[in-house]
């Protein structure tokens, strides 16, 4: 007697209400099979196929990075250091009848050899959300033609299904990757725009995607730039100046801050050497060049630098006459000229806490080694906050003990690129600065002040 065997496969893949499955569906990222959390991290396995690397720690969920987008898998569990995921495969089994209530395993061949009629029934579930706005197939791919100011020029368009807003995935030549919005597309061509602190390059290869798109104000992850410098320069005009005579004179001066920074290999380590800053003073007939420089080494990453390095300070000298007293009738006698000086050698700290080009505060500070001791040599922090995704406003100020103090508010601007190599920064401040020379007044005014950084 011929069997027909009967062979049903059902697959139901249905999340519960997990931290997850919401904020894969805030996301678009569609159902989720199964989730686990590492380290604050968040893992969950797609309907749609891949591993989702979430972040749920924020105001709003965020998508980190999708890996092995064409695998299905139904179970992931955390060993150790390392994530097991389970991919879901279709395979038939089959298990002897001979004793009804006792299915035992059997030889598929032999039960497939026992009859030539075979039915497979298969149940798909149905859709658990509406899917999320058309878009491209996910195997369409497009290359990098052309980068310019942070318009990326891409080789498909809408006959590929880059329309406008459409998202694309690209993962760059050091291994990174970005997600940007198609912002103008025609038939064969379309431009994404990259966001603060992103960079890619001609050759880079892009995909079609519905993850969110990764670009950051606040927190950017452009990474350390391989070199930069620039200067900040602050001209001013001082009010009420007077000559060491008294008499009233027109003077002014220049405060100048001056760098350069440079990252060796991959390495997290940054060598910069920077006038910090140096004061010119002219009108009075008298010397005002107060100043500030140093050579450091720092550890420095995406959101922290710190470091520590050497320098100096420099100024005029303060002068003065000293007397003795004749002890009989307690007349100066032997006057003789005595100097004081804040200047000379100095240990340089370096602190940053932020994204070089997104939110930070930064501070660095200089300890004066004389007179066998050690004391506070100078001071200078800055206030950083991106207001749009080209303009950051940002609060800065100082002084040292050799004779210069400034304070200033400000603004940033990308002239050129987003961050990375090629860039090149505007800015642009108002502030009041003051020189000292040690034997008069102040030099002290109102400035409007001017910088450039390039990053080539």
């Amino acid at each position: 007697m011929l069997v027909s065997a009967l062979l049903v496969s059902v697959i139901v893949a249905q999340a519960p209400a997990s931290p997850a499955s919401l904020a894969a569906e805030t996301l678009g990222l569609g159902p989720v099979l199964d989730s686990v959390v590492h380290q604050g991290v968040t893992y969950a396995a797609l309907g749609r196929g891949g591993i989702a690397v979430l972040r749920l720690d924020g105001a709003a969920p965020q998508l980190v990075r999708r890996i092995e987008e064409s695998r299905r898998f139904v179970r992931l569990v955390v060993v150790g250091q390392s994530l097991l995921a389970i991919e879901q495969r279709e395979e038939a089994h089959a298990f002897s009848l001979a004793t009804p209530e006792q299915p035992r395993p059997d030889s598929l061949a032999s039960a497939l050899g026992a009859t030539r009629e075979l039915t497979v029934v298969t149940q798909t579930p149905p859709p658990t959300q509406a899917p999320p706005s058309p878009a491209a197939p996910a195997s369409t791919r497009v290359t990098v033609t052309a980068v310019n100011d942070g318009d990326v020029m891409l080789s498909g368009g809408n006959a590929a299904g880059l329309g406008e807003d459409t998202r694309v995935r690209i993962r760059t030549q050091d291994s990174r990757e970005v997600v940007l919005r198609v912002v103008e597309s025609r038939e064969d061509t379309a431009v994404a725009r990259l966001g603060r602190g992103e960079n890619v390059r001609v050759g880079d290869t892009a995909v079609v995607t519905d993850a969110p798109a990764t670009a950051r104000l606040f927190f950017p992850e452009p990474g350390v730039p391989r070199l930069r410098y620039g200067f900040h320069a602050r001209p001013f005009l001082a009010l009420d100046a007077k000559t060491r005579l008294g008499n009233s004179a027109r003077a002014g001066g220049l405060l100048l801050d001056a760098f350069i920074a440079w990252r060796p290999g991959d390495l997290p380590l940054v060598l910069s050497a920077q006038l910090d800053p140096v004061g010119f003073g002219l009108g009075t007939g008298l010397r005002h060049t107060p100043g500030s420089a140093y050579v450091a080494v720092a550890y420095s990453t995406a959101f922290l630098e710190v470091g520590l390095g050497a320098g100096a300070l420099f100024g005029q000298k303060e002068c003065g006459t000293q007397f003795e007293y004749d002890p009989i009738t307690y007349e100066p006698i032997n006057g003789r000229t005595v100097c004081d000086s804040n200047a000379g050698p100095s240990f340089q700290q370096v602190l940053r806490l932020g994204a070089l080009d997104g939110f930070h505060i930064a501070w660095n500070s200089a300890i004066l080694s004389r007179d066998n001791q050690f004391r506070f040599g100078s001071g200078r922090g800055e206030v950083q906050v991106p207001l749009t995704p080209s303009l950051s406003l940002f609060g800065a100020g100082g002084g040292s003990a050799s004779g210069w103090g400034f304070g200033e508010l400000g603004v940033r601007s990308f002239l050129k690129g987003t961050g990375g190599s090629g860039t090149t920064v505007l800015s642009a401040s108002l502030g009041i600065v003051s020189l000292s020379d040690g034997t008069g007044e102040a030099l002290t005014g109102p400035s409007i002040a001017i910088g450039i950084e390039r990053r080539p």
